[in-house]
């Protein structure tokens, strides 16, 4: 069954006990108020197997009831600042074993619709899960991941309250999916959507191999540009179809990453949404990815959806008619 990212009825906010991880809460707080969506908490604590030996076996069942107690405590501690705040709260539970096993197990037992987490827990701020937890549920579950980049001695708080919600697309039916889940986040926070395609520039050579070249065809690189201009347009016209606020930009740049950071700045951008793979056909979350990389370095919030490549977008027409581009007009990174 293919997710519907339009519609996020169930949240899931994955914890380990670390204020970093809590970071997420009030990001996933916000968007269960305004969507009236249902929360559920699940805090993930991988235990070690219990001893062989007897007596050593009696001290660690000891020490785990104490560990549960203190992770209810948690928990319900969360809860209650939750609650207190509106907020709908399902269930809070307790997971145990490999948390990306078992968190993407929970959500689909549980039909989460938007997994909402931080990129680093319980290892401080210098230890990701980015290589693991979150890597293993965009691989493994087809629902939404918003994540978090936690700031070390920062409150947790809300990160959307305004801003732009930001699209990276390169011109492929893949990349463009991200749009309904970009869409349903503009309407819960009453944003605008803007969208955004890189194009490189046109080298007079392709024999030139210099990493970052100081000459290119001016020319042919603004044609290339002004397609890609043409193609956004299409797509603004057709989200805007849908009652929402849009715009479209295609910028110049030799560096995907940098380019979209440089429009993702927090005092305009409040999101960055994209998926996984897009003309590059990538099939993992793979580091050094565009993904990858803008969440380890955006300075927003960025959600990462990976396409299950069926079926269509409710962004494009009912004919299912999009508007193309010549095969190098779209050689911009897939994301």
């Amino acid at each position: 069954m293919v997710h519907d990212p339009s519609s996020f009825r169930s949240i899931l906010v994955p914890l380990d006990g670390s204020p970093f991880a809590e970071q997420a809460v009030p990001l996933a707080s916000g968007i269960a108020q305004r969507s009236g969506s249902k929360l559920r908490l699940a805090l993930v604590d991988k235990l070690p197997a219990p001893p062989p030996d007897s007596a050593a076996a009696k001290l660690f069942t000891s020490l785990e009831m104490v560990t549960r107690k203190s992770e209810r405590a948690y928990l319900r501690g969360i809860q209650a600042k939750l609650r207190a705040g509106g907020t709908r709260l399902s269930s809070a539970v307790t997971l145990t074993g490999d948390p990306g096993l078992a968190l993407a197990q929970y959500a689909r037992e549980m039909a989460i619709d938007l997994v909402v987490m931080a990129t680093h827990g319980r290892g401080g701020i210098r230890r990701a899960w980015l290589g693991s937890v979150a890597d293993h549920l965009i691989r493994h579950l087809e629902v939404p991941v918003l994540l978090v980049r936690p700031v070390e001695g920062a409150a947790p708080h809300d990160r959307l309250g305004a801003g732009q919600i930001l699209v990276p697309l390169d011109g492929s039916p893949l990349a463009e999916e991200a749009l309904d889940a970009g869409a349903a986040l503009a309407r819960i926070w009453d944003a605008e959507l803007t969208l955004l395609q890189v194009v490189r520039p046109v080298l007079p050579s392709p024999d030139l191999t210099l990493p970052v070249p100081s000459a290119y065809d001016e020319e042919l690189t603004a044609m290339y540009r002004t397609q890609a201009q043409d193609y956004l347009d299409d797509v603004v016209e057709r989200i805007r179809a849908q009652g929402l606020r849009a715009t479209g930009v295609a910028v110049v740049g030799w560096n995907t990453v940098d380019s979209i950071l440089d429009v993702a700045r927090p005092e305009r951008v409040a999101l960055v949404v994209l998926a996984t793979h897009g003309r590059g056909g990538l099939r993992r979350f793979a580091l050094g990815s565009v993904a990858d990389k803008l969440v380890r370095s955006a300075d927003v919030p960025v959600l990462v959806y990976r396409p299950a490549g069926r079926g269509k977008t409710k962004m494009q027409s009912s004919n299912g008619s999009r508007s193309r581009l010549p095969v190098r007009a779209q050689r911009s990174a897939a994301p």
